[in-house]
């Protein structure tokens, strides 16, 4: 796994989507989505990222890009945060670094920082390849967005063993 910049991970969307990387773009090349309820117990949390990732292949490279965090302060653990990070060998602040570029050997380390996030109420967008974008919010909801109908429906049954609340 690369930790990278702000600027490396705008860089990185411009390579995958031809130089215009805006969110309007991405939902444009992602037509299928849907939005969960985020759940509030952590073990669900934890149950919803190692889901999550268990889609994710990263036959291309992924980028896990966190864009906000100190929203809701009294929910963070940055010593955790940091502490984790530096076990990946990562010394710079969230802000300095907000990336993470991934393959399928990084998925277990992708899934902490998801998790982390989660606890956290921290914004987040993960592109696994080209075929899947989420968008995790502090707003306490979790989007999904595919290229693909028939994996956005694997998704949707998928979410609901977990009772994961679909957001109308």
């Amino acid at each position: 796994m690369k930790v990278v910049s702000q600027k490396e991970c705008q860089e990185w969307l411009n390579t995958k989507f031809s130089g215009d990387s805006s969110w309007e773009v991405v939902k444009i090349n992602y037509p299928h989505n849907l939005t969960f309820k985020l759940p509030v117990d952590t073990g669900k949390k934890t149950a919803l990222a190692h889901l999550l990732i268990s889609f994710f292949g990263a036959k291309q490279q992924g980028l896990f890009w966190i864009t906000q965090w100190g929203v809701f302060p009294s929910s963070e653990n940055m010593a955790l945060f940091d502490g984790y990070r530096k076990s990946l060998g990562e010394t710079r602040a969230v802000g300095d670094a907000p990336g993470h570029v991934f393959d399928e050997s990084d998925l277990p380390k992708i899934e902490c920082l998801v998790e982390l996030a989660l606890y956290f109420y921290w914004d987040a967008i993960i592109f696994e390849g080209v075929e899947v974008a989420v968008k995790i919010s502090h707003d306490e909801c979790l989007s999904i967005y595919v290229r693909d109908k028939v994996l956005l429906h694997e998704f949707e049954n998928t979410f609901a063993r977990l009772k994961i609340e679909q957001v109308a």
